[in-house]
C-alpha cells in the first residue's frame, strides 16, 4: 500500500509540475501526461497489435486442418489437444499469453496510477475549454470519448469484421456512461489515450497493407 501511495504521488507531482508549466492549466496537464504515457507506450502497443494480427491470419489459415484434427480425434479429447498443440509450434501459433494482454497488464497500473493522480488533484482544478469544472462530469466530453473510442475499433485492422460487429457498440456505450458519470479531467485523460489509439491503429493499418496484398 505504501509503495502505491508513494507511486501515485510521484505522478500528482508531475501532473502539478505540468500544470505549473502551462500556465496553471490543470486540463492541458492532464492531457500532457496521457500524450507521454501512450505515445511512450505506442512502439510496445503497436507491436503487439501487429502480432495478434499475424496470429489471427496463421488460425485462419489453419482452420481447414484443425477441423481435420477434431475429426480424427473425436472420441480422443487429450489426443485432439496433443495434436492441435503440435500444429500450433509447427506454424508458429502462439498458445501462451498473448503480447496484447502483457501490454494490457503494463498499461493496467499505470493508468491507475494516473487516475488516482488525477482524482486527488482535481480539487483545485478549475476550467478548460467548453467544461465548466473538471471535477464535474461533462457529457460532450463524453460523447467525444465514445466517437474516438468508435473510430479506434472502425480502424483497427488486427480485428476480424465479427470481432469487430461485437465490439464495436459495447466499449463504445461503457465509455460514454463511464466518462459521462466520471471528472471531467479523468474523461480528458480517456480522451486523450483514445487519440493515440486511433492513430496506433491508422498506423498499424500502413504496415500491413505490405502483407494484406
Amino acid at each position: 500500500m505504501e509503495l502505491w501511495n508513494g507511486f501515485v504521488a510521484v505522478i500528482s507531482q508531475l501532473l502539478g509540475g505540468l500544470a505549473h508549466g502551462v500556465g496553471n492549466s490543470y486540463g492541458l496537464a492532464i492531457i500532457i501526461l496521457a500524450l507521454l504515457v501512450r505515445l511512450g507506450l505506442l512502439p510496445w502497443t503497436l507491436r503487439a497489435a501487429e502480432q495478434g494480427w499475424h496470429q489471427r491470419r496463421r488460425m485462419e489459415a489453419l482452420k481447414p486442418k484443425l477441423e481435420q484434427l477434431a475429426k480424427r480425434h473425436a472420441d480422443d479429447p487429450a489426443a485432439h489437444a496433443t495434436a492441435m498443440r503440435a500444429l500450433y509450434r509447427e506454424h508458429g501459433v502462439g498458445t501462451g499469453m498473448g503480447g496484447g494482454l502483457l501490454t494490457a497488464l503494463v498499461q493496467a497500473p499505470l493508468g491507475l496510477g494516473v487516475y488516482s493522480a488525477i482524482r486527488q488533484g482535481l480539487g483545485g482544478a478549475g476550467a478548460f475549454l467548453w467544461i465548466p469544472r473538471l471535477a464535474r462530469p461533462d457529457v460532450w466530453l463524453a460523447v467525444l470519448v465514445a466517437a474516438l473510442s468508435y473510430a479506434a475499433i472502425a480502424l483497427n485492422p488486427a480485428m476480424s469484421t465479427q470481432a469487430k460487429t461485437l465490439l464495436q457498440v459495447l466499449p463504445v456505450l461503457v465509455s460514454f456512461v463511464v466518462v459521462w458519470h466520471a471528472a471531467a479531467g479523468l474523461g480528458l485523460y480517456w480522451a486523450a489515450s483514445s487519440g493515440v489509439n486511433v492513430l496506433q491503429a491508422t498506423l498499424l493499418r500502413h504496415r500491413l497493407r505490405r502483407f494484406a496484398r
